[in-house]
Order: structure tokens, then C-alpha cells, then sequence
């Protein structure tokens, strides 16, 4: 006569669902906190660069009594190139207003989930955006 083992190893296919589960359950709760970090820090950046952007023309204005209409006169204030060349993949930033006493600076998102949503800064440092909420983030 055979003996039978009882000494079997290895999951059961209810064990393997399970683990599938829970990875499922665990994957649904990270991706959408994964996305919206990712998103506050492009719109940390967004408003980094604004800042510099205000910065070199504030130092514009210092020597030319005015501020500049186009980003490529602020390189003669040490504006990065990259900012000036518009080489960012995630951000478009514009001057939109540039008068003798005031300025508006836009950033534009080029894409993803917030393509076109806008973050402005004045003059004075005040930075304009969209209200965070769970669609936005910023």
C-alpha cells in the first residue's frame, strides 16, 4: 500500500486571492496620494520660478525704470536660462502686464491632469491660484 503525505507545502489558490486583494486595496489608496504629491510639488516649482521671475524684475526695474515686457530682456538681470527659454516640460510662464509701477507674471500648466489651471504673481509677491481642493492640489 501507498502512504499518502500529509506534509504538503505551498498557498492555497484562497490565499493567493487574498494577498491579490489587498495589494488591490492597498495600490487604489497610494496612486491617487502618489498623484496629488506629485502635483504640490510641480505647483511648489510653479511658484519657485515665479518668485525668481519677480525677483530679476524687480532688479530689471531698478535699472530701467520699468519692467521688462519680455522674458529675454531679464537675462541681462542673471534670470536662468532655462526660465527664459521656456525649457520647463511642465510650466509655461508669461508676462502678461508689465507696466512702469506694475507687473503680473502667469504660470500656465502645459500638461497633465491640470493642463491650462494658472498660478499668477503681482509686483508686490502676491501669488494668485486656484483654491486646493481634491481636484487641485496646489
Amino acid at each position: 500500500m501507498m502512504k499518502l503525505r500529509s506534509n504538503k507545502k505551498g498557498f492555497t489558490l484562497v490565499e493567493l486571492l487574498m494577498v491579490v486583494i489587498i495589494i488591490g486595496v492597498l495600490v487604489t489608496i497610494a496612486i491617487p496620494n502618489y498623484t496629488r504629491a506629485v502635483e504640490r510639488s510641480k505647483g511648489s516649482k510653479a511658484k519657485g520660478t515665479l518668485d525668481a521671475i519677480r525677483k530679476a524684475q524687480l532688479q530689471y526695474r531698478a535699472l530701467n525704470d520699468e519692467y521688462a515686457d519680455m522674458m529675454d530682456l531679464l537675462a541681462e538681470v542673471d534670470l536662468p536660462q532655462g526660465i527664459i527659454d521656456d525649457s520647463d516640460t511642465d510650466w509655461g510662464y508669461s508676462i502678461d502686464d508689465a507696466t512702469p509701477d506694475t507687473l503680473l507674471v502667469t504660470a500656465t500648466r502645459i500638461a497633465g491632469p491640470f493642463a491650462s489651471e494658472t498660478i499668477t504673481i503681482d509686483h508686490e509677491g502676491k501669488i494668485d491660484k486656484p483654491a486646493a481642493n481634491e481636484n487641485n492640489p496646489w
